[in-house]
């Protein structure tokens, strides 16, 4: 597949290009700047929210055109909007001179030239910036819990570089290394015992005492053959959907190789996904990991100033090292070509949309189908047609997963007081397939929803940023999920083959041996200089199963400071 994408990249690479930047990080508080601010201006001709992470050219071009809104009065914007405003021109240097002053004499000649970087370099035709990657966790549980197996210490360390930059605003360059080093409370490490992997990561070592030692990479190369196609190339990770989770594409699990092609054009955005991917494996000795492939595309229209709606489509597959060429085509209906091969692969199709109320709320919703098959659901033997329809038989093969959201901004009239709740839903065996290799997972991890599937979750956010340095933000997380024992498949584990079903009607979401999850955090965030942050946070999580032995509960705290790296929530 390397070989195939790399020559995809390279013919493009031969036509006319115009501007196109690198990317903003899926967890960069910028992205709940740019959604805040959506809500307040309605839906806008060349930027989509749903598809993260954020061209930072397109972000820039956004941020130009608010003033001239028609319908934006002088006082929509708050001081503290135009300030995470003046945040965002900084934070995207090569594409803005104007916004940002520039630092006449830098400490040592060349550090922090821009306020924004600790070395950079701007000139007619290109920009780079260079940074440390730097994180320390260091905290711990301050009571006995139940599951522990380690110290109660627990630390996490990130240590590495940054780097970026454009040339002749059409070309783009992006890489990220850490090498990060830690152990984990109780319910992570119960997590890593049945994935084989820490969240996020892929390939990892023990390390000290229990911990693990594992290296976070992201790199990519971005053009544009027009100013309406964009084109990136790397290894990074993807989010679809307007929420806090995704049902569609999420960016959970380990990074990727993907080739990623965005069209935007009038009042649509059209994004294709080729990836190569690595299927579960049990941990061992070092190998060559089998590969497996996924397609994927997104359509999304504005339909009017608030109302947008979204198509998804994605098919998982496995050929022996190669990728399968009909799925090149970028505006197949992917459904029609696994059938024309035989219907060897999983293939999904989904729904999303949103509805801004002006100034303040938006509703959103996602629905997946992974199958769903009608005479199977509402044809009972020897009843009517009318009885089988009110008396749905809960086939095992229906399979589907779904979202509905509602987020409220400067709620109650607080500036920067953001309120958000969200349900998720994902039914029995939804994600799985007939083998474990075309599984909608990556590297033994979900590529949707952390839970995985035979779930239901509701959750509640508040965050809060009384000024521009400082935001606080909690969570709360209720989950009711269906597990499985050693000899078992009531369809929560997307990694299990649905072959091995428990049985064929009358299966509900949450069946199996049931859990319910009641999960909290509190995290204040201080931001002394740009992109250096000081977070304080408090995670309070119980977990009550059916099995006694799986019951576990967490009380943790942790200081952390960061540098150039998004914060990570383990809120599952």
């Amino acid at each position: 597949m390397r070989k195939q994408l790399i020559t995809f990249c390279l013919l493009f690479s031969t036509i006319i290009l115009s501007a196109q930047g690198t990317y903003i990080p899926i967890g960069s508080e910028t992205n709940s700047y740019l959604q805040r601010l959506e809500i307040k201006t309605g839906l806008v001709k060349g930027f989509h929210t749903a598809n993260r992470p954020y061209d930072r050219k397109m972000v820039v071009d956004y941020i130009n055109g608010i003033d001239s809104l028609s319908d934006m009065d002088s006082d929509d914007l708050t001081k503290i909007d135009n300030e995470n405003i003046s945040y965002i021109y900084k934070d995207n240097f090569e594409f803005d001179d104007e916004h940002t002053e520039i630092n006449d004499n830098p400490k040592l000649k060349f550090l922090y030239k821009h306020p924004a970087h600790l070395i950079s370099a701007k000139v007619p035709h290109f920009a780079i910036s260079v940074d440390p990657a730097i994180q320390i966790r260091l905290g711990g549980s301050f009571k006995d819990e139940p599951g522990t197996k380690k110290d109660k210490f627990k630390y996490l360390t990130s240590k590495g570089f940054e780097i970026r930059g454009q040339v002749d605003d059409i070309f783009g360059f992006y890489a990220m290394f850490l090498s990060e080093q830690g152990n984990f409370p109780n319910y992570i490490e119960n997590y890593i015992d049945q994935s084989k992997t820490p969240p996020g990561a892929g390939y990892w070592k023990e390390y000290k005492r229990g911990g693990y030692d594992y290296f976070l990479a992201k790199g990519y190369v971005t053009i544009s053959p027009s100013k309406h196609f964009h084109m990136q190339f790397g290894y990074d990770n993807n989010f679809i959907g307007d929420g806090i989770r995704s049902m569609f594409l999420s960016d959970f699990g380990a990074n990727y190789m993907f080739l990623k092609l965005n069209t935007n054009v009038w009042k649509f955005n059209y994004q294709n996904i080729f990836a190569e991917l690595t299927k579960y494996y049990p941990r061992g000795a070092d190998r060559l990991l089998t590969k497996k492939y996924m397609a994927m595309h997104h359509l999304s229209v504005n339909l009017t100033k608030n109302v947008n709606i979204g198509i998804f489509e994605s098919v998982m597959f496995r050929r022996e090292n190669t990728f399968e060429l009909q799925y090149l085509n970028p505006v197949i209906f992917y459904r029609s070509i696994e059938q024309a091969l035989g219907s060897p692969d999983n293939a999904f199709i989904g729904f999303d949309f949103k509805i801004n109320i002006p100034k303040h709320v938006q509703i959103y919703s996602q629905l997946l189908l992974d199958e769903f098959n009608f005479s199977k659901e509402f044809s009972t033997p020897g009843k009517s047609k009318i009885y089988s329809l009110f008396h749905p038989r809960k086939w095992w093969g229906n399979k589907f997963a779904a979202q509905l959201g509602i987020k409220y901004i400067d709620a109650f009239g607080v500036d920067h007081l953001d309120l958000q709740l969200e349900a998720n839903m994902a039914r029995p065996y939804t994600y799985s397939h007939y083998d474990t290799v075309t599984s909608w997972t990556h590297y033994n991890q979900p590529l949707a929803h952390p839970l995985g599937a035979n779930f239901k979750e509701i959750i509640f956010q508040v965050k809060y940023q009384p000024i521009q340095q400082f935001y606080f933000s909690s969570r709360f997380i209720y989950a009711n999920k269906g597990e499985d024992d050693d000899t078992t498949n009531w369809g929560g584990n997307p990694l299990k083959v649905y072959g091995t079903f428990e049985r064929e009607f009358g299966n509900t979401t949450g069946q199996g041996v049931k859990s319910k999850t009641f999960y909290v955090d509190f995290i204040a965030t201080y931001e002394p200089w740009h992109n250096v942050f000081i977070d304080l946070t408090y995670v309070y999580r119980k977990k009550k199963s059916q099995e006694i032995a799986r019951n576990m509960q967490t009380h943790f705290l942790n200081l952390s400071l960061r540098w150039s790296i998004p914060y990570r929530r383990y809120d599952f």
